[in-house]
């Protein structure tokens, strides 16, 4: 696969999201948001077949939400019909908050 879908991206949101409760114990130290984030992103690159030095870094410090930002980078370079990948990443955080 080298491009995703928006049909796709909302089901792949949706699909963490129902698994979130194992998704937490990978990675217990950081926030529900952020390791939800960070499979997310380990998902797309791994479902886009995206290379290593292809792959947006999170450890350089200069953004406030490094996951958020590099699956935004993710979805924008690998979609032939542009969508906002915004949208699902506000619905995936509010439905965290709600918990």
């Amino acid at each position: 696969m080298s491009t995703i879908s928006e049909k796709d991206f909302k089901k792949l949101c949706d699909d963490i999201y129902m698994d979130r409760f194992q998704v937490y114990a990978f990675n217990p130290n950081v926030s529900r948001r952020e390791v939800l984030l960070w499979m997310l992103l380990g998902c797309l690159v791994s479902l886009l077949s995206i290379p290593i030095l292809e792959q947006p870094s999170v450890f350089n410090g200069s953004s406030a939400d490094p996951y958020g930002d590099a699956i935004r980078e993710v979805v924008l370079a690998h979609t032939d019909m542009g969508f906002d990948p915004d949208e699902y990443l506000l619905e995936l955080s509010r439905k965290i908050e709600s918990e």
